[in-house]
Formats: C-alpha cells, structure tokens, sequence
C-alpha cells in the first residue's frame, strides 16, 4: 500500500513540475521571465558603399561613319589609323558626280531640319503636358521637294502610366543625333562644287575603310575618350544611370572618375570592343551587355582598347549600421525585423528596413539608432528583461611587457 501511495506521489510532483516547466519555459508562454543572451551587438552608425569591380576598355565617346557611293569617289585621301582634323578631307569626289552628291546633300539638310523642328516641337509638348496619363504616339515620314526619301521618322512614345521623364529623355536623345546628323551634312554642303569633297565632321582617327555593296563606310573615332565595360545579367539590375565610378589604369597614376553614361538592354553579341574586353576578362558567362562609362577628366594619355580597372558604387547609404543578417526576422526584401534591448533592459520588436547586403552584413537604413544594442534571433517574448555577459577586456601582451616585476612586487605588498 505505502508503495502505491510513494508511485502515486511521485507521479503528481513530476507532473506538476512538467507542467510549470512548459507554462515557464515554452515558447508561447504568457509568464514573465528574464533571457540571457550571448549574441549581441551594439551598433555604430557610418556610411557603407557597395561596389561592384569590373575589367573595362578605353572606347571613343563619339563614333561616326561616313558613308558614299563608291562610284562617286575619285580618290580616297585617308587611310586607316591617320589623325585628322575636323573639316578634312576622306575622300574626293568627281566633278561630273558633284552636283548629284550636293544635291542629296540638301536634301537631307532639309529634312534634317524639318524632323529637328518637329521633335523640338514634341519635346515642348511634353515639358507642358507632364500630367496626362494616355499613350500618345508622335510620328511622321518626309520626303523632299524633288521626291528625294531620305527615310526620316520621328517616334515618340508615352507610356500610359505617363512616364514623361522617360519620354523627354527619348525626345532629348533624338534631337541629339539629328543635331549630329545635320552637322555631318552642312560640314559637306560648306565647300564648294567645283572642289567637293567628302569632308570630316569631327577631329579623331580614322578607324576604318570598309568596300560593300558599292558603297565607302570610313568609320572616325573621335579623339574624346569614354569607358566601356560589360556586364551579365545579374550585375546588369545592379547596374543605374547616374552611378559613381572610379577608374584606375596601370599606366595612369591618378584615379580618374565618372558616372555610368548608359547600359544596352540588347546582348552585346556585335559589338567590335567586346572581343577586346575578353582579353582582360574571359571568366564572365554570356550574355553581356554594354555599360558605357563617361568621364569627368579627358582620357587623353591612353589608347582606344587599352585596359582600365573600374569600381562601380552601386549602393550607397549614409548614416546607416550594419548587423548580422541572421539575426534579422520576417525577412523580405527590404524590410525586416530585430530584437533590440531598451536603456531599461527589456527586449523589444524594432521593424527595420533594408536597402542593400554587404558582404558578412545587412545594412539597416530605418530603425535603429546610433550606439543601440541588438540582439540574436532566438525567439524570445517582447518585453522581457535580459541579462548580458559582461564584455572581457584581455591584456595585451605589449601592456603586460610595459609592467616590471618590481611593479608586481610593490602592488602585491602594498597595504
């Protein structure tokens, strides 16, 4: 019997002391209780940069070619790799074909200046009417006086969200290579027909002078530099217009900055400078696209295709902390949550956002504060208190060196 009721009441403490140890100690208890926690951190605000490092080529900032019919052509002048000067001559003409060139040369003056008229007129439409939302589409197609198609189209398109930014810098970039185009052509139309000549319409280099289809293509690089470099498809969505980069070469002493000038949504697979990339950089998998990297100093000591070492500031945050990305909670991406200590000692929820990772680190933009503690991503319940290790400041050696045994001795018998 003594034994029954001995069983019987070691089966109800046990019980009771299990039970208390659930309702003390599970996750979703409701009792107050005190954490220790081995994990911690107090963070420091600063300013972290993301870069992204890429092999890049020195590449002309403009690049035109001249193209005439090759029966027109009485002499070729140039010769590919000479340095010109603008207005010299590529190639002379014959003087029984002078007056047909001049005349298609006006030709498409005219409607050169015509489409620069319409985008202008397009671009103040735009600048005026940012608000509406439709989709508005505006082109047209020219033809000359003497029924002479120079194949002239002016498109611009308004997303229906109205994005006009965009729009006007579609408008901007337009009128830009007709202002090029029409420059090409009045270089031409400024000498006279008797000596007519194709003529340069920018000071550079000769590139090249390719024969096809009974036609002269005599491409010009000019002598103002850019950078080119070439991304893949991930390092492509890192990748911003506007964006900080320095560029160093091993034959430049000084760093040389710029800005990302532009990036192509069409794989690269044409392009004449990416087979000169691919000698400094033959690791990244296709497909690639091009970056285009303008210059804040001219580029004037290097030649075309020479290798440059560019570091792209993708991200930049001031005034920020980085923690431990594992102690973040109801990670998305770019919001989170963390367990910070309060001055008083209790554990709280701080939501946190997230612009960017940096190597072993998230960086928090919004929620914290300078000198803040935060805290390991064990479940613990808000409000509770915690209790921390107390920081161990081991001696240096050199601080152990710098004290004698004589300052031993006094310490140890002093009284």
């Amino acid at each position: 019997m003594n034994k029954v009721i001995t069983i019987g009441i070691a089966i109800i403490v046990s019980t009771f002391i299990a039970t208390n140890a659930i309702l003390l100690f599970s996750t979703n208890s409701q009792l107050s209780r005190s954490y220790y926690v081995s994990e911690y951190d107090r963070v420091q605000e600063n300013t972290y940069t993301k870069e992204l490092e890429k092999e890049a080529v020195v590449v002309p900032a403009n690049e035109t070619t001249m193209t005439i019919e090759a029966a027109l052509v009485s002499d070729l002048t140039v010769t590919p790799g000479d340095k010109i000067q603008e207005g010299a001559e590529l190639a002379q003409l014959k003087t029984e074909t002078a007056d047909k060139q001049r005349s298609l040369w006006e030709s498409e003056q005219q409607a050169y200046t015509q489409e620069q008229t319409q985008l202008q007129q397009i671009l103040d439409s735009l600048e005026s009417d940012r608000a509406g939302a439709n989709s508005t589409s505006y082109g047209n197609a020219n033809t000359t006086d003497d029924g002479m198609d120079v194949n002239v189209q002016v498109e611009v398109n308004v997303s229906p969200e109205g994005n006009f930014a965009q729009a006007i810098a579609q408008t901007e970039q337009k009128i830009a290579e007709v202002d090029r185009k029409l420059q090409i052509v009045n270089t031409q139309l400024s000498q006279e027909t008797s000596e007519l000549a194709l003529l340069s319409p920018l000071e550079g280099n000769v590139a090249s002078i390719e024969e096809k289809n009974g036609l002269y293509f005599i491409t010009i690089y000019s002598d103002e530099k850019s950078v080119l470099t070439f991304v893949n498809e991930a390092e492509w969505h890192e990748i911003a217009e506007g964006q900080k980069v320095m560029n160093h070469s091993a034959h430049k002493e000084d760093i040389i900055e710029g800005t990302i000038l532009a990036k192509t949504e069409v794989p690269a697979t044409q392009s004449a400078w990416l087979k000169a990339y691919k000698q400094f950089d033959n690791k990244t998998k296709a497909p690639l696209y091009e970056v285009r990297i303008q210059l804040n100093d001219a580029l004037e000591t290097l030649p075309f295709a020479a290798n440059i070492n560019s570091i792209i500031t993708t991200d930049e945050a001031e005034n920020v902390v980085r923690v431990n990305p594992n102690w973040l909670l109801n990670r998305s991406k770019q919001t989170a949550e963390i367990y910070t200590l309060t001055t008083e000692g209790h554990i709280v929820r701080n939501p946190v956002t997230v612009p960017f990772d940096l190597e072993q680190s998230a960086i928090l933009s919004v929620g914290l504060e300078n000198e803040m503690v935060v805290l390991n991503a064990e479940p613990k319940r808000e409000e509770s208190r915690a209790f921390l290790p107390l920081p161990l400041d081991l001696p240096t050696w050199n601080s152990i060196k710098a004290v004698g045994w004589k300052d031993y001795i006094r310490y140890l018998t002093y009284k």
